[in-house]
């Protein structure tokens, strides 16, 4: 049951609309290589290796930086199955790594009796993470390493100092707890579609988060200077829950994707979000 609200995160948070610069049911954003068809095949295909990080919670005896390495294991079967879905289109990547540390939290979580809360599960991850930046990316600053051997999020580390997913983790996915989650709640009690509630959340993600795939995609001054404002904007004037935030919300739309400004990690958080909020029906 949690690789599936797991999966269905995934397809949910691809279905939204409008999802500024991010593929979405209705459009593929700033993405030329990939569709909502692909995503849906990607999410599919990823499925079994979630449910396979859930187990691997459950079972679970040691420390929780050792299920952390058991996690990252099964994540690379997941990348392989996502390639092979989509013809070698990264789809999901970072959405591995956050949705299955969250996995196999809920897994570990589940097996001891525990309530699947939302703050339950960011603080199995907050264990499960702990010392990962010291360790994937810290010591970058005094190995001379090559650039070029790098991935994208250490090479932005090594230049902006930003840590990406991994900080995300490490410290119980903050952006998500008080930001995502309570937009998305907040914008169900008061009624909205379960639609615009994912958008709300995206867009109160976007305001806050330092997301190093706008910074790859474009560059860190697109982050702060259009990303975050615009963003803010809309969620000022009331996100999706009023007209004028709604018209801020498609105008982001259509400048993202014609500025070829794709947040990937504000989308993978709203996968977060949504599996936080779900998982907690499950108990």
């Amino acid at each position: 049951m949690i690789g599936d609200v797991l999966r269905l995160s995934l397809i949910l948070e691809a279905s939204c609309a409008p999802a500024p610069g991010l593929v979405d049911i209705d459009s593929p954003g700033a993405h030329p290589d990939m569709d909502y068809e692909t995503l849906t095949r990607s999410a599919v295909a990823i499925g079994p290796s979630l449910r396979t990080m859930a187990d691997a919670g459950v079972h679970h005896t040691g420390r929780p930086c050792e299920l952390l390495e058991k996690i990252r294991a099964i994540g690379l079967e997941a990348e392989a199955r996502m390639y092979q879905a989509t013809s070698g289109v990264n789809t999901h990547k970072g959405a591995v790594f956050s949705l299955g540390l969250v996995a196999a939290s809920a897994g570990h979580l589940f097996a001891r009796g525990g309530r699947l809360d939302p703050l339950g599960i960011a603080e199995g991850v907050k264990a499960m993470a702990s010392g990962i930046v010291a360790r994937d990316l810290i010591g970058l600053n005094q190995s001379g390493v090559d650039l070029d051997l790098l991935s994208h999020g250490e090479r932005i580390y090594m230049k902006y100092g930003l840590t990406g997913a991994r900080g995300e983790a490490e410290q119980g996915f903050p952006t998500v707890i008080n930001h995502g989650l309570p937009a998305l709640e907040k914008a169900l009690k008061k009624g909205s579609s379960l639609n615009d509630a994912m958008v709300h959340s995206l867009i109160s993600i976007m305001a806050n988060l330092d997301d190093t795939c706008v910074v790859h995609r474009s560059s860190v001054e697109i982050l702060e200077q259009v990303v975050k404002p615009r963003a803010r904007t809309a969620l000022a004037k009331g996100g999706m829950m009023t007209e004028d935030g709604r018209r801020s919300i498609l105008l982001m739309d259509e400048e993202f994707a014609s500025l070829g400004i794709s947040p990937g990690g504000s989308g993978d958080l709203l996968a977060v979000t949504l599996a936080l909020h779900f998982l907690s029906f499950l108990t």
